[in-house]
């Protein structure tokens, strides 16, 4: 009856027989004492109050015996079946006159479908950026497939499905990989197929590789990531553009076939600055999507030349490699300065007025002879805190000679303080912090591994001098794995000051790097990598001031959130709360105007964003204020892409959902032979068995019925005066 079958009735006391012999003996002695009473009683009154006990005593004692009802019910259900449908932007690609959105629709309302609905409990559910959350919009601007499969997982973790329905046009591009999500799934994933895959005509900007510091007038290599179909042999055009205005053109063959192809082009940014720039792919006659033919990007342009002071008070074979490397160098123009003994210089003199040291981009001291500079003093600091310069300091065997304290040391994110310390002599690598790989002085490769690799595959260094005072504000880019003073020794380290910085390196020889790559037939690419890195960096002004208010970058794509940044400090640099403020967007058109409030996250810090905003130029104005004053404001341009990274690909990749039902045990149809799949799936009711345990003693009810009745007994007893 009712599915409820192999009912039982036990007890969890350990002594059952010995608990039953009391309970016995309880009853009997409740029966013996109102056999007779004094004063007599009517015998229904005797009886009532001998079941009051009893009452009182079963309930004690069903706590004692502990009883657990135990049954096992069971009843049929239908398998289940959970669908995810792909919602984002690449589903509403219109073929043979309805999106893939549609054709989805228009199958899942269908008579093939219908046999799946009649046999499965069906459950919908929509994904893009990833599977929708409560009243949360999905971002269809891009697809997570890999994300949507762990987050059904989760989802489903208490009640799985039998088998998942997978509807997409199987392109991903965001989030998780597809194929590491679906390794850890142990649902079967069928997958549906959506789309056309013969090819249509269209050329897409997939990508762009640039450097981030160029220089004006100098050429610069990109590499820009295309892939086609539907070509035959077509021309295009790769365009680059500043301003609208075209800096370098390059043709190009599409061959037929679904194809990808790496482009090289080289150009010469104008002018000096934060510069926007376009690349672009003139439209194809015949192209179904033109959106996807342009990328916008920022690069920061130099000066055409920097002009770098190299110091030193010796010439040895560390001073000739850089010397020679910066000589050679199209960027720089160098001028060496080299002091004697006899107080005089080797070739041209330090200079000796400020507005002489303020014309250099940056300072490199080669183990100079401090006490000698000493005069020079007030000239770095005001290169540093007024000029914004850069200085890169390589310490030997002279600034341990100097003694501390030192007035260099004002300037070096590490010290020494004892003026008994001598160069340590040991062979060993480089080891570069990990918050600091791609930092330019550490980056010797394009990945984190590489640039671990390279660092450990360097000749190493043979000496080090020994610092044991890291200087407030500074930073560690490389440490080098000894330990004499109770801490790492530093390799290379930096401070800021306002707009400028500085640089120190405590190990020697670099030149080995160069020397030993030249033996094996190299060409030295670590160690010009390395100098040059310093290079452009020292020499990239920073700003200093104590308010900023900047976009999180420059250009945006399609869909994609429009974050502001803004630190608020005094002139001291202590964080300023409780400060007011807004960002301004107008579009190129000057039409429409969107405003948003900074709101304070933390002390002295404050964040706006912008949800979705539409392609275009965008002129923003920030300010910031307190107390009714206002502290800043200041302006700039963004971009907004007319396309998304939904825009990338338009054609579908069925490859990748076949991959997906290879690796779940499930099966790949396209969406006109979904029938297909009924076969390969058990639609048999399943038989659910549910094992239930009630516990009976273990309630509240229990201690109500043995105070109840005890009470009962009790009043009854009084009024009647029993003895």
């Amino acid at each position: 009856m009712f599915g409820i079958s192999e009912l039982s009735f036990n007890f969890l006391t350990g002594k059952p027989f010995v608990t039953a012999l009391f309970f016995l003996f309880f009853v009997l002695l409740a029966v013996y004492l109102y056999r007779q009473t004094n004063p007599p009683l009517p015998r229904g009154l005797r009886i009532f109050l001998t079941a009051l006990r009893i009452v009182a005593v079963l309930a004690l004692f069903l706590a004692l015996f502990e009883p657990v009802l135990s049954y096992k019910r069971e009843f049929d259900r239908k398998p289940r079946l959970t669908l995810f449908i792909d919602n984002s932007r690449s589903m509403e690609i219109n073929e043979n006159g309805r999106s893939r959105k549609e054709e989805v629709d228009s199958l899942l309302s269908s008579n093939a479908f219908k046999k799946f609905a009649d046999a499965f409990d069906v459950t919908k559910k929509s994904f893009a950026d990833g599977l929708i959350k409560g009243n949360k919009p999905l971002d269809v601007e891009k697809t997570s497939i890999g994300d949507a499969i762990s987050q059904l997982s989760e989802q489903e973790i208490a009640l799985p499905a039998e088998y998942w329905f997978l509807l997409s046009d199987g392109i991903s591009n965001s989030g998780i990989s597809p194929l590491v999500a679906a390794e850890a799934v142990k649902t079967p994933v069928f997958t549906i197929g959506v789309g056309k895959e013969a090819s249509e005509k269209d050329i897409a900007i997939s990508g762009i590789d640039h450097n981030q510091v160029v220089f004006a007038g100098k050429p610069t290599e990109m590499t820009v990531h295309l892939q086609w179909s539907g070509m035959n042999n077509d021309t295009a055009h790769i365009e680059i553009l500043s301003r609208d205005r075209i800096l370098e053109t390059k043709a190009i063959r599409l061959p037929a076939g679904a194809l990808k192809q790496d482009e090289k082009i080289s150009f010469s940014p104008e002018r000096p600055g934060q510069q926007t720039f376009q690349v672009k792919i003139p439209d194809i006659n015949g192209e179904v999507q033109t959106d996807n033919n342009s990328r916008s990007f920022s690069m920061t342009v130099l000066k055409s030349k920097l002009k770098v002071l190299l110091a030193a008070d010796r010439l040895d074979w560390e001073f000739a490699f850089l010397n020679r490397l910066l000589s050679n160098s199209a960027n720089i123009e160098l001028t060496p300065v080299i002091s004697k003994k006899e107080g005089e210089y080797l070739g041209d003199a330090f200079p000796a007025r400020q507005e002489e040291l303020n014309q250099y981009d940056m300072i490199i001291l080669y183990d100079v002879d401090i006490p000698r500079l000493k005069s020079k003093s007030e000239l770095f600091k005001s290169f540093l805190l007024d000029r914004g310069g850069g200085i890169f300091a390589i310490l030997g065997e002279n600034y341990l000679k100097s003694g501390f304290p030192r007035w260099l040391d004002d300037y070096l994110p590490f010290v020494s303080t004892d003026k008994r310390a001598r160069i340590y002599y040991n062979r060993f690598t480089g080891k570069p912090v990990e918050n600091y790989l791609f930092h330019p002085a550490v980056r010797l490769s394009d990945n984190r591994q590489g640039i671990r690799e390279g660092w450990n595959s360097m000749p190493p260094f043979e000496a080090i001098v020994p610092t044991d005072s890291i200087m407030p504000g500074s930073e560690i880019l490389v440490g080098s794995g000894i330990n004499t003073t109770g801490s790492d020794l530093p390799v290379l380290g930096f401070r800021s000051f306002g707009a400028g910085k500085a640089l120190a390196s405590t190990a020697a020889p670099f030149w080995h790097w160069l020397f030993y790559d030249y033996g094996f037939g190299g060409e030295g690419k670590e160690y010009h990598s390395f100098f040059e890195g310093i290079v452009n960096w020292l020499a990239l002004r920073e700003e200093s001031d104590p308010i900023k208010i900047s976009p999180d970058k420059t250009i945006y794509t399609k869909g994609e959130k429009v974050g502001f940044s803004a630190s608020v400090y005094d002139l001291s640099f202590r964080p300023i709360g409780g400060a007011t403020g807004n960002i301004t967007l107008i579009n190129q058109t000057g039409a429409d105007t969107t405003i948003t409030q900074l709101m304070e996250k933390s002390e002295g810090q404050y964040r706006a964003e912008f949800e979705t905003l539409p392609p275009g130029k965008y002129k923003f104005i920030a300010s910031i204020n307190k107390d009714g004053k206002k502290l800043r404001e200041s302006s700039g341009e963004i971009a907004i892409e007319a396309f998304s990274i939904e825009d990338y690909r338009r054609r579908p990749d069925f490859g990748a959902l076949a991959s997906i039902s290879q690796l779940t045990g499930g099966a790949f149809s396209p969406l006109n032979e979904i029938d297909s799949l009924y076969s390969k799936m058990k639609n048999d009711k399943i038989v659910v068995s549910i094992q239930k345990e009630i516990v009976l003693w273990n309630k509240f009810w229990l201690l109500a019925i043995f105070i109840l009745a005890l009470a009962a007994e009790w009043f009854l007893r009084k009024k009647y005066q029993l003895i």
